[in-house]
């Protein structure tokens, strides 16, 4: 059973939790979503709806952050989730970056190449930074499957 909870924009789900950090404020920097727990088939339609009611239905026409530092396991729903999203986002000419995956998560997207195309970095900061730098697309550090 999924509910809201702490406040309206942080959602937990019966295997994630979803929470936006910086959901669009008046100042330019791009929204961070940090999602814990199972990324799978049960809670891809949750992640799309939760940026949907936060961000609005056109939500991947900005750049978005997705911080996985406390994701412990994806699926290939989730891996299509991400790839899809990224290619309506690069037909706006927006990003959509990886941050801090580790342990199955890291593997997993090493492992089907994906930060071959979508960018994955270690720091957040360094994250926001490429994107807020203009200069698209991102070009992200080397990605290895080991952590750094």
């Amino acid at each position: 059973m999924a509910r809201q909870s702490g406040g309206p924009h942080e959602f937990v789900a019966r295997k994630a939790r979803l929470r936006l950090v910086s959901p669009r404020p008046p100042a330019a920097l791009p929204p961070v979503l940090e999602l814990a727990g199972e990324l799978d088939l049960d809670t891809v339609p949750d992640i799309d709806r939760f940026l949907r009611r936060n961000l609005g239905p056109l939500y991947h026409q900005d750049h978005l952050v997705i911080d996985l530092a406390a994701a412990t396991f994806v699926d290939s729903s989730f891996i299509a989730f991400l790839v899809r999203l990224v290619h309506d986002q690069r037909a706006s000419r927006k990003e959509l970056v990886l941050v801090r995956p580790a342990g199955q998560v890291r593997r997993v997207l090493a492992l089907v190449g994906l930060p071959n195309v979508v960018p994955v970095f270690e720091a957040l900061d360094e994250a926001v930074s490429a994107l807020m730098s203009g200069r698209l697309p991102v070009i992200p550090p080397a990605f290895s499957a080991a952590p750094v």
